[in-house]
């Protein structure tokens, strides 16, 4: 469908045909959650569908499934990574008018910021599939007769906390250069803006990306966000939202672990 009939088919409705109410964990969609979210059109002041609100168990079960990707994955031939990244651009930009409309819908841009974002996002998976092969190690001169060398290794699993402002941009940021470096992804969308993620996921497994490397949780930040935080098999954790919030973040989840969080943060 066009982004004309998606946008007429919804304000005939006032629905989205064909979302997901459910969790996007080890390459599939869960059963959707009795505890359930509205999710707001910010233009009409109205609720046009609900999503799961996830518990610490939903998120265990996903950081479960990317930390038994990643082993795989992490193995995976550098060119394999590089056409597989490629590929869900290519997915990205077939489905370009789909996840503009949801991305108004969801965060309130207009439909040319919204396109420009979905095709920005379409640009970095290609960037970095084109990284995937030049993730290498360096040698280093130490003196006479001495050499040593570094070795760039996938961390394993990655925490992703997606703001509500650029949903589809920073899950996009976020998630490539993981995936080309080799590692396994594990993603909360902001609970004003779940959809693009979970539809990026879907996309990304049609595009071949393996079963269980991207999983995307919904829900509130004090439940599965703080467990995605706090989790020690998350090996490094991407944030972007208010002051305050990165700073329990960092302070009272992260750093017991010596986890390396990596924040943006709005004023």
């Amino acid at each position: 469908m066009t982004v004309q009939d998606l946008a007429a088919n919804y304000l005939s409705t006032g629905r989205i045909d064909g979302l997901p109410d459910g969790h996007f964990i080890g390459g599939r969609f869960t059963s959707a959650s009795d505890r359930k979210m509205e999710s707001f059109d910010p233009a009409r002041a109205e609720a046009f569908a609900e999503f799961s609100l996830g518990t610490e168990a939903d998120m265990d079960a996903a950081i479960e499934a990317a930390e038994k990707a990643a082993k795989d994955w992490a193995r995976a031939l550098p060119s394999e990574r590089c056409r597989i990244l490629n590929d869900v651009a290519r997915v990205f930009r077939e489905n370009a008018d789909r996840l503009a409309v949801l991305e108004v819908l969801d965060s309130g841009k207009t439909l040319a910021e919204a396109q420009g974002d979905v095709q920005s996002s379409a640009r970095l998976f290609e960037y970095y599939a084109g990284a995937a092969d030049k993730l290498d190690g360096r040698s280093v001169n130490l003196g006479p007769d001495l050499t040593a060398f570094t070795v760039r290794e996938p961390v394993g699993v990655t925490g992703h906390i997606i703001p509500w402002n650029y949903p589809t941009s920073r899950f996009a940021r976020g998630v490539a250069p993981a995936l080309a470096a080799g590692c396994s992804v594990v993603a909360k969308p902001a609970e004003t803006t779940p959809f693009t993620a979970l539809v990026m996921a879907e996309l990304l497994s049609e595009a071949g990306v393996p079963d269980g490397l991207v999983n995307v949780v919904t829900g509130l930040g004090s439940d599965v966000g703080a467990k995605l935080a706090r989790d020690p098999r998350i090996k490094q954790l991407t944030f972007t939202g208010s002051v305050t919030t990165g700073v329990n973040v960092r302070a009272q989840t992260a750093a017991p672990n010596v986890t390396p969080a990596y924040a943006g943060t709005r004023r």
